[in-house]
């Protein structure tokens, strides 16, 4: 039995935008498990006005029973965000205090010292501690992935997330060979994506190479090849 849950990524950057996705995703509530709010899409927002539309999208689904990740993705890792290291460990620990949600996600090249913050931080308020690491340039070897993400372990995250762009078939198999190694080792902790059409097939995955989180859309996609959360849920439960 597939286990994957299906998150869907709200990435709208004004009202009418995310008003427009809460609809749609509240349109096909049961294709999906978790929402992941995009706080990096609010960027150019005070952190009142930001804390406003993280807060509005919180209420919207968690009488609905759905799971909350909330991430903020620096420009480096594909995102928007222009914080300092600095702002971004304050948002982080400011998020996981004053927000109910279940997951926070920390990229893990933001330095030992943030980390250590925001993750305790998150336990000391109940979220979960989802490490991430994005490289939309590249994909490295299965050693240098697996290397990854044993120190997302030793850091203590609750989750590891990795996602990397293929140029060849051959760097796909690198992602499904580390997922398959480190499901091994850290059992079903493991979120492996290879990213765009190339990579398509990591974000549908089963058995060994499947994932503990899938990322899909309602409205627009926020990274290459994501998959509508409607068709990610027909695969799952064929």
């Amino acid at each position: 039995m597939n286990t994957t849950k299906i998150v869907v990524t709200l990435s709208g950057h004004n009202d009418d935008e995310i008003k427009e996705e809460i609809q749609k995703a509240k349109e096909n509530i049961d294709a999906f498990d978790i929402v992941e709010i995009r706080g990096d899409v609010f960027d150019a927002l005070n952190r009142e006005d930001h804390g406003k539309k993280v807060r509005y999208i919180i209420d919207s689904f968690k009488p609905l029973k759905k799971e909350i990740i909330y991430t903020y993705r620096t420009a480096k890792e594909g995102g928007s965000g222009s914080k300092t290291t600095v702002e971004y460990e304050a948002l982080l620990n400011a998020v996981c205090q004053t927000m109910d949600i279940d997951y926070i996600d920390i990229e893990v090249q933001s330095g030992d010292k943030i980390i250590e913050s925001v993750s305790k931080t998150a336990r000391d308020n109940n979220v979960k501690c989802l490490m991430s690491h994005h490289d939309f340039k590249r994909t490295p070897s299965s050693e240098e992935i697996l290397s990854i993400i044993n120190k997302m372990h030793t850091l203590g995250g609750d989750l590891y997330k990795v996602a990397y762009f293929p140029h060849e078939m051959k760097d796909v198999d690198k992602v499904t060979g580390a997922v398959k190694s480190a499901k091994q080792k850290y059992g079903d902790r493991i979120i492996g994506i290879s990213m765009g059409e190339l990579g398509k097939d990591t974000r549908t995955a089963e058995g060994e190479a499947a994932s503990a989180f899938t990322y899909g859309f309602v409205s627009r996609d926020a990274a290459p090849g994501q998959i509508h959360v409607t068709h990610l849920r027909e695969i799952f439960t064929r």
